[in-house]
């Protein structure tokens, strides 16, 4: 019985706290735009969402592509790692596929020298790019 009284006090005493709090998260939730909501946890792992729409936009659904991350830039997020970006980016553009030797490069800070004859398709002030080689 005591386990009981002390579960019911617990719960009536923490319950408005607990409610408030996801009440304010998902008025949070609410107030977000379509893209803030599509991209989702890139939001804090990638420098910039628009890179992340333009290659949705211009990478065919059965083309490969390649992630490539050079040093962090200024106003990158301490989660901006390359790891962080080549695994949200793989996720993201399903069902395209990452290859290592793909028309499309995903060009974050990256050395394009890297890429001798690789056009740029598409570029940001912050340094990130979408290159297409070969094509």
């Amino acid at each position: 019985m005591f386990c009981l009284a002390v579960t019911v006090g617990a719960v009536v005493a923490l319950w408005p706290d607990a409610f408030a709090d996801a009440n304010r998260e998902a008025r949070a939730n609410a107030e977000l735009d379509y893209l803030d909501r599509w991209v989702g946890g890139g939001n804090s792992v990638l420098p910039d969402q628009a890179a992340a729409i333009e290659a949705v936009g211009r990478i065919p659904a059965d083309e490969t592509f390649l992630v490539a991350v050079g040093d962090p830039q200024e106003g990158w997020s301490e989660l901006s790692t390359p790891d962080a970006i080549a695994t949200f980016m793989r996720s993201f553009l399903l069902p395209r596929r990452e290859s290592a030797d793909a028309p499309w490069i995903l060009c974050f800070g990256c050395d394009r020298a890297e890429y001798p004859g690789a056009e740029t398709v598409w570029e940001d002030e912050e340094g990130l790019s979408i290159l297409r080689r070969g094509g």
